[in-house]
């Protein structure tokens, strides 16, 4: 057979006849199965034999089986309507529709928050997410009043209902080409309840290192200004990066710091379709 009017693109409604005339061997059920007529039916194949320039199918009395041409066309076919159907199945349905609470502290919310969330918004769009931040502590505890979906948080031991998604070590964080981290006593910038504050406290107090706080505020931005200055240092994980802050190269002359695990909350609100899509992102991301 010879295409005379080669297509470009194949038609979705003439592809899920094609599975269907394959999958029960027959154009007769096919069309009762599809609620089409059976010249209709067959109008749609012939055009799409006609396209292709091949036959899909061989007809014998004992019915329509796909050729071997055909059974290549299947199974491109079949993955084709599938993710047609999950893609209109998404966007239509009432499942995947309404609002998602999340709540990140500012430590981790870069890199991956805004690749996460754009994704979340480009595969469903009719489902609103309330972004917040805040510090790990006060997460935890408006999780526990429900005021939260969906939470992240760092911590050294997770709460009952936690999974951890990454342990990693914390680093010690200044400005660049920076010299706090040699005064003494040590000026921190960590704000009033960084969940990271206790553990580098703790650890220079077992050092023998006296320390100060310089920045007294719940304001994330009010501590990046006081690190880029050079006023203070401070310690995030060692997989976040900041265009205000680098790690410091202190050859020794600061302690190690402990790890910190990267917790997530929200497995214990089951029957809830979008929170459970959106643990699946967060998992792919920080795990």
């Amino acid at each position: 057979m010879i295409a005379t009017n080669r297509l470009h693109n194949l038609d979705l409604g003439t592809l899920r006849s094609f599975v269907t005339i394959a999958e029960s061997g027959s154009m007769t059920r096919a069309a009762s199965r599809l609620f089409m007529t059976q010249s209709a039916i067959s109008m749609q194949i012939k055009r799409l034999e006609t396209s292709l320039g091949l036959s899909v199918f061989d007809r014998s009395a004992q019915g329509m089986m796909t050729t071997s041409e055909g059974d290549q066309l299947l199974h491109f076919a079949s993955q084709m309507l599938a993710l047609n159907d999950e893609a209109m199945g998404r966007l239509t349905s009432p499942d995947y529709e309404g609002q998602i609470r999340l709540g990140v502290p500012c430590d981790v919310v870069y890199p991956h928050i805004p690749g996460i969330l754009k994704d979340f918004s480009r595969d469903y769009p009719r489902v609103q997410i309330k972004f917040s931040t805040a510090a790990t502590l006060t997460l935890l505890n408006e999780f526990k009043r429900r005021l939260h979906d969906v939470v992240l948080t760092t911590e050294k031991t997770p709460s009952p209902g936690g999974r951890v998604l990454s342990t990693q070590r914390l680093i010690w964080t200044g400005a660049e080409e920076g010299n706090a981290w040699k005064k003494r006593p040590l000026p921190l910038g960590f704000t009033r309840h960084c969940a990271f504050r206790s553990s580098v406290t703790q650890t220079l107090e077992q050092a023998g290192i006296d320390w100060v706080d310089l920045v007294i505020s719940e304001d994330v931005a009010a501590t990046e200004a006081m690190m880029a200055a050079d006023f203070c240092v401070g310690a995030e994980l060692e997989s976040v990066r900041s265009s205000s802050r680098v790690a410091i190269d202190h050859n020794g002359q600061l302690p190690e710091l402990p790890k910190q695990s990267i917790v997530l909350y929200g497995f214990d609100n089951p029957g809830n379709p979008i929170a459970e899509i959106l643990l699946e992102y967060l998992q792919r991301a920080y795990g």
